[in-house]
């Protein structure tokens, strides 16, 4: 009988140690599942914030290109509003009466005193030679106004109604171009 005992001794600690090595095993198996299962729930996570940000990003593009094009809809209404207003000054200005325009000429050769030669519209002509001394010097294509020269014609100052139309109108486009490129 020694050696039923023997066998039985060994078979249960074999069956022990097998136990033991499974639970072994078990657990280091659910650690891995649960280091796994960790793992992928941080790359979840992950991956919804970076989809978060990236939504909200494309969110800000749009909003960003919607205001863009907005504006840029509303500067092209006020260029259009500022030519037609350009157009309508050009007809009012062609429109003055001869008096309005004798005064309006006036006003501009008044402090005027350096220069020595003097141009206009073939229509002011009449106007500028009655209402000063200055030699004139001809017609120039203009709606009105003068040009005024020194005597050896190295300076000249344009007192034109176009000129100064020109120089509001540029003003304007600059205030224009700054709103769109802020």
């Amino acid at each position: 009988m020694g050696l039923e005992v023997v066998v039985k001794a060994v078979l249960a600690k074999g069956e022990e140690e097998a136990n033991h090595i499974k639970q072994e095993g078990i657990d280091e198996a659910n650690a891995i599942k649960a280091e796994a299962e960790k793992t992928v729930r941080k790359i979840l996570a992950d991956k919804r914030e970076h989809t978060a940000e990236q939504i909200e990003h494309r969110k800000r593009m749009e909003v960003s290109s919607t205001n863009l094009e907005v504006k840029r809809g509303i500067l092209n209404v006020q260029k259009e509003v500022l030519d037609e207003t350009y157009e309508d000054a050009k007809r009012a200005l062609l429109a003055l009466s001869e008096p309005e325009r004798e005064t309006v000429i006036k006003g501009l050769l008044e402090s005027q005193t350096e220069f020595q030669r003097v141009y206009s519209s073939k229509q002011d002509e009449p106007i500028v030679r009655r209402i000063t001394q200055l030699e004139y010097g001809g017609n120039i294509n203009c709606v009105g106004g003068v040009m005024l020269e020194n005597d050896d014609g190295t300076v000249t100052r344009d007192l034109t109604f176009d000129s100064v139309l020109e120089s509001v109108r540029e003003k304007s486009l600059k205030q224009i171009s700054e709103i769109l490129s802020e």
